[in-house]
């Protein structure tokens, strides 16, 4: 007589806790079970339809669990000073804007914290720049928006 084909399924091992691949015997056993170990079922618990997910297994005394926890997010890419200035609203085509501005201010005896603040912001991309010019995912945040620090120059020349 010739034997029975089974499907090989994936199942958990215990005390082991580690996945392998039977096949049933037919008789409610595993052909080839390892000696010492039980064999539980492996569930596998549906991947949420949203987010970035990794698999985790859990493992109980009856079966051993795919479940999903949030993965950890891919590091932002490496980008250059230009870019990540541009990024923020504070690309090349932005910055005469912030010089006429700081000439006018000056000329009127007037003072912008928002438009100093994003003055030292500049400065420090340019000495990060300076000194290594290679593009960074960890390039800091501005302290204000370009826009903020327009309305905050304009209401100052304007008092």
């Amino acid at each position: 007589m010739a034997p029975k084909h089974y499907d090989i399924v994936t199942v958990g091992l215990l005390p082991a806790q580690e996945l392998t691949s039977l096949a049933p015997n037919g008789e409610g056993g595993w052909q080839d079970a390892p000696e010492g170990q039980t064999v539980v079922p492996l569930v596998k618990i549906a991947k949420p339809d949203t987010g970035a997910w990794e698999p985790n297994l859990v493992w109980f005394n009856d079966r051993v669990e795919r479940q999903w926890v949030a993965a950890t997010p891919p590091p932002p890419p490496a980008v250059t000073a230009e870019e990540h200035l541009k990024s923020v609203g504070l690309g090349g085509e932005r910055q005469p804007t912030l010089l006429y501005l700081r000439q006018s201010l000056a000329a009127a005896g007037q003072q912008s914290p928002e438009l100093d603040a994003i003055e030292q912001y500049l400065q420090q991309i340019l000495a990060i720049f300076a000194s290594d010019p290679s593009p960074r995912n960890d390039w800091p945040q501005p302290p204000s928006t370009f826009e903020a620090a327009v309305q905050s120059a304009m209401s100052a020349l304007n008092s």
